[in-house]
């Protein structure tokens, strides 16, 4: 995303090391030691990619920003990244264990959201669970923001339109939780 290549070294500096952290360990440590987890969208690969490998898990990054995949190959030099976009996930069917999509999805309008969970869902191993984020609910317009003086569109369903979405791709949702910060988290488990 051509908007995060303008914002790699401030979004390094300013972002706290901690969002999104508790999730993400609560997911890997429901997971076997060793899982194959997709980190979709993992820019600079702090803090996601790291609690994940920390966890002992096998990751393989998967951003479209070429600023944010090189500050993740500074910070994570073993790790395995693709430049790519989510909506045309370029790995094999039923690949991983797990996949994660922190702050990513909400920035693509419904039509590619649709897009990037079915190319995602094929990705998934039956049982996988899928862990991702979600703005505040829009129209379909999307909602104008800026990050940094950068602007950024964001486009949400709501809480049904996502599980009708996921259940249109094979995936069950489970849970639904904001957290202090007001992102909202979405973990669903691939069902067939």
């Amino acid at each position: 995303m051509h908007e995060y290549d303008l914002i790699a070294e401030w979004y390094a500096s300013d972002r706290s090391q901690e969002t999104g952290v508790p999730e993400v360990i609560a997911l890997a440590s429901s997971l076997p030691r060793g899982a194959r987890v997709l980190d979709i969208g993992c820019g600079n690969g702090l803090p996601v990619t790291r609690a994940l490998l920390d966890a002992g898990h096998q990751v393989v990054g998967l951003d479209s920003s070429s600023r944010m995949l090189a500050r993740f190959r500074a910070n994570l030099p073993d790790t395995p990244i693709v430049r790519g976009r989510v909506q045309t996930c370029p790995f094999a069917g039923h690949s991983f264990d797990a996949a994660v999509a922190w702050g990513v999805l909400f920035h693509l309008p419904r039509d590619e959201q649709a897009r990037a969970i079915a190319s995602t869902s094929r990705a998934l191993r039956v049982g996988a669970p899928l862990l991702f984020t979600a703005g505040e609910v829009d129209d379909g317009a999307g909602i104008e923001g800026t990050m940094n003086g950068v602007t950024f569109h964001y486009y949400s369903f709501d809480v049904d339109g996502y599980r009708a979405l996921l259940h249109e791709h094979g995936l069950t949702l489970l849970d639904v939780h904001a957290d202090r910060g007001r992102n909202t988290y979405y973990l669903a488990r691939k069902s067939r």
